[in-house]
C-alpha cells in the first residue's frame, strides 16, 4: 500500500510544483488591466496619441499629445475624442486601482500643472477620487515624454471568510 502511496506521490509532485510556479492573482490581474488598456486605446495607439507600457504592478499610458484638453461643445457632445473617458473605460474595478498623473512633456510648466489639474478632475467627476495617490517627488520612469498616467494594481490580502457579512462588494485580483 505504502508504495502505491510513493507512486502516487512521484507522479503528482511535478504538476503540483508547475500549479506554484504558475502566475500570482496580482500577475494576472495587472496583465488583464494591460489587455483591457490597450483594446481599449487601439485606435489611439494605431495613430500615435497614445503609448501604453506594460509595469510590473500595473500599467502606464502617455498621452503623446501636448494640446491642453478641450471642454468645448464638441468635446462634450463626443464629437472629439476624449482618450481620458477611454482610459477610465479601460479600468478594472476602482477598488483595485490606484492611479498616479505628472506630465513629463516639453510644455512651460503652467501648462503641465494645468493638464495633470484637468485630468485627475476628470477622474474626481467620474466618481474615481478615490483611486488617485498623492503626487511623488520622483518622476515617472523613463518612458516617452507627455502626460503620464500610472495606473497600479493593488490587490487586497487574502479573505478566506465566505459569505458577504456586509453586503458590500470585495472585488480579489484574479
Amino acid at each position: 500500500m505504502n508504495r502505491h502511496a510513493d507512486r502516487l506521490a512521484v507522479l503528482l509532485s511535478p504538476l503540483l510544483l508547475m500549479a506554484a510556479c504558475g502566475p500570482s492573482p496580482q500577475q494576472r490581474t495587472t496583465r488583464l488591466l494591460d489587455d483591457r488598456m490597450k483594446i481599449q486605446l487601439a485606435h489611439d495607439i494605431e495613430v500615435g496619441r497614445v503609448a501604453v507600457q506594460q509595469l510590473p504592478d500595473g500599467v502606464r499610458v502617455t498621452l503623446l499629445d501636448s494640446s491642453l484638453f478641450p471642454n468645448d461643445v464638441k468635446a462634450l457632445d463626443d464629437q472629439f475624442p476624449v482618450i481620458r473617458a477611454n482610459v477610465i473605460e479601460g479600468l478594472l474595478d476602482p477598488t483595485l486601482m490606484r492611479v498616479q498623473v505628472a506630465d513629463t512633456s516639453g510644455l512651460p510648466a503652467d501648462q503641465r500643472e494645468t493638464r495633470v489639474r484637468n485630468v485627475k478632475a476628470y477622474f474626481v467627476d467620474n466618481g474615481l477620487g478615490s483611486v488617485l495617490i498623492p503626487d511623488q517627488a520622483a518622476p515617472p520612469a523613463a518612458g516617452p515624454a507627455g502626460l503620464v498616467i500610472t495606473v497600479e494594481v493593488q490587490c487586497p490580502p487574502p479573505n478566506y471568510r465566505a459569505g458577504y457579512r456586509d453586503g458590500t462588494s470585495r472585488p480579489v485580483c484574479e
